[in-house]
């Protein structure tokens, strides 16, 4: 009766889940051995406190490690009638920057069992609009798929996705515990001005996250991808202007991280986010510009390039490095790529790096960023190079761990050669114990590419075939040894479909028609009817990477009759018959201009266009969801790493490395 009168007092017009998400974004720097001790700190004699809060916190002392009760309790109660909500959501954030960068405090365990304490309080109080909602658990270990229906990560946001809940179930059912979403900048912030967001995307990502809830599953999202094909915004102007303090591209990238974050922040099985470098590092192509020396000074000085040597180096230490007499700051360049002073340059962008970093982080808290594992050959004028490492990000300042895309091939002769899984063990037991002290904590393996078909990179050293399943099992020790999760990129094979909306998620979004096409529905799915001599048709050229063939898949389904449907990719054409409501494909020789037109000799309903040239594998799931030959292994790693114990401590970084 104490604990249901306090809290009917106190907690009567509390929002509970934020508070349960709030005390979830707190994560530990190292264990706590003594939370009894540590707790104990914390006088609450002149707080006002009810004592049957005092009574909760000697009674779970073991549970609730380092928590400042009396910030905490003070944020919880005072949401109050008499506080206006946007108070209270000021308060809430500044309290979590004070404790998640003040104290980093440990409260991974707490969640979910001081939920389940506050959670019976509130209902005991009769206060059934507090109810914990989140069923998915705080893994001490997160498994993840990158996730992206049945499309692919470009135009994912742009689909229904039908079989989302098929989806999560079967990934549970694998073993994993997780998903990782990409979160394309431009689809979700697409307007130059800041202040305007996709809502379609927005209700999409609200889908996703209730639906991974539901499944047991947490969301990972991956910040700013850099590739969709929704809005006009010019990308690269966009990125290039990040790189520049105080430009409105920053002031823009800050405002949508907030905005992310605030939106998905309350719901209980929100994991965090990274960024990572390579979706910010398209500035560096001014290295391999012909540029002028005048513009490719003006660039130096506008993205604070000129300003970081005058920081850290004399004239005549630049000078040096360049070969060249500098009377001011204001004649520096960006030099180019094969050259010494490329050095110089990267020393700038991994700065630039940390300081976007850090101040996302402030907006939203606890992010990462993949960080870059290879390093950047520096060359010298006879010709020799030697390899710059991008060791600075590592650290990733502020965040519990630091974000990595591993492969195979990291550290291999990389000449289209094969190497036995023992080889590729060994060598990423060693790779990943360089990274590990050289961040002094351990990553998050949002990429293992234990394999890798993407065509640009069919150089890069192979595990030999018949190994791969033998690679992917004994991987467990390293993997909990170095990481705190690993994830997937393909968890199902995927085409690099180069059209937009072409489920009809969006209406007619992105498309172009002519005559009479009809937004119309089947089976519970948004569809087109696309009437007779009527032209449905799509700009998707520059999309596709240039194959043998182009590709074409779609559902359609006849209004009476048979139906002769038309695909016009470029200056070719392409017939099929459509007889009954199923799936159908065609293809035809690749040619450079590949622009999309249909057309229809009888009314005929239209649904999931696709048209691409490459499928990338996984040998997981086919793009039809079919069982392939890695997934028993996958589940088996997945299985043993809930076995392997994790070794004592991580070393701490070398600060004199």
């Amino acid at each position: 009766m104490l604990i249901k009168s306090s809290f009917n007092k106190y907690f009567a017009t509390l929002q509970y889940r934020k508070v349960c998400v709030l005390l979830r974004r707190v994560r530990p720097a190292r264990p706590v051995r003594s939370a009894r001790s540590l707790l104990n700190r914390y006088d609450l004699s002149n707080k006002s406190i009810p004592a049957s809060l005092k009574l909760v916190k000697d009674k779970f002392c073991g549970i609730f490690l380092r928590i400042n009760f009396a910030e905490i309790f003070t944020l919880w109660y005072s949401k109050r009638e008499s506080v206006c909500a946007d108070a209270y959501q000021k308060q809430k954030r500044k309290l979590r920057r004070t404790v998640i960068k003040g104290d980093r405090m440990n409260i991974r365990k707490l969640a979910r069992p001081a939920a389940a304490l506050l959670a019976a309080a509130t209902l005991m109080a009769g206060i059934p609009e507090l109810r914990m909602e989140a069923q998915a658990a705080f893994p001490e270990y997160l498994k993840s798929v990158t996730y992206f229906g049945d499309a692919w990560p470009i135009n994912y946001w742009g689909t229904e996705d039908d079989n989302m809940g098929a989806n999560f179930a079967r990934i549970k059912a694998d073993g994993f515990n997780s998903i990782i979403l990409v979160i394309p900048w431009r689809e979700f912030q697409p307007g130059d001005m800041g202040n305007m967001y996709n809502e379609a995307a927005f209700a999409k990502l609200d889908q996703v996250m209730k639906c991974a809830d539901d499944h047991g599953l947490m969301v990972t999202l991956r910040i700013g991808y850099c590739w969709d094909y929704s809005g006009d915004a010019s990308l690269p102007e966009r990125y290039a202007g990040v790189v520049q303090d105080g430009s409105n591209d920053r002031k823009m990238w800050l405002d949508y991280c907030k905005t992310i974050y605030d939106r998905v922040s309350d719901y209980g099985n929100f994991q965090g986010g990274f960024i990572t470098w390579e979706d910010f590092w398209d500035y560096t192509s001014n290295m391999d510009r012909d540029l002028t020396r005048a513009l490719s000074i003006r660039l130096a000085s506008r993205c604070g390039y000129q300003d970081y040597l005058k920081a850290h180096y004399s004239l005549a230490e630049v000078g040096a490095v360049y070969g060249k007499t500098f009377q001011d700051y204001s004649e520096i360049w960006i030099p180019e790529r094969k050259r010494p002073e490329a050095k110089l340059f990267f020393e700038f962008y991994d700065s630039f790096l940390n300081k976007l970093l850090s101040e996302s982080q402030e907006v939203f808290p606890g992010l990462s960023m993949e960080v870059r594992s290879d390093g950047d050959p520096i060359y010298q004028l006879d010709g020799s190079y030697t390899y710059y490492s991008h060791s600075a990000t590592y650290p990733c300042a502020d965040a519990e761990y630091s974000a990595l895309m591993y492969s195979v091939s990291l550290g291999q002769q990389n000449v289209g050669d094969h190497i036995s899984a023992e080889t590729a063990l060994a060598s990423m037991q060693n790779s990943m114990n360089g990274l590990v002290e050289k961040s002094g904590k351990k990553y998050f393996m949002e990429q293992f590419l234990y394999m890798d078909s993407t065509e640009a990179f069919s150089y890069n050293t192979q595990i030999e075939e018949s190994q791969v399943a033998d690679f992917v099992k004994n991987a467990a020790p390293i993997l909990k040894d170095t990481t705190c999760g690993y994830g997937l990129w393909v968890y199902r094979n995927y085409v690099n479909d180069c059209v937009y909306n072409g489920q009809f998620a969006l209406g007619l979004t992105g498309w172009d028609t002519t005559g009479r096409v009809e937004k119309t529905e089947h089976d519970g799915s948004k569809a087109v009817t696309l009437a007779k001599d009527s032209v449905l048709s799509q700009n998707v050229h520059g999309r596709l990477g240039k194959r043998d063939k182009i590709y074409v898949k779609f559902w359609a389904a006849p209004k009476n009759g048979t139906a002769k449907v038309t695909f016009q990719i470029g200056d070719a054409k392409k017939s099929v018959q459509v007889t009954e409501a199923g799936n159908y494909e065609c293809s035809i020789p690749w040619q450079e201009n590949y622009n999309l037109s249909i057309t229809t000799d009888r009314s005929v309903t239209l649904d999931n266009i696709k048209m691409y040239s490459h499928e990338q594998y996984g040998r997981i799931y086919d793009t039809d969801g079919n069982e392939q030959d890695l997934a028993a292994a996958f589940r088996e790693l997945n299985a043993a790493l809930d076995q392997t114990q994790t070794s004592e401590a991580v070393p701490a970084a070398d600060s004199s490395k």
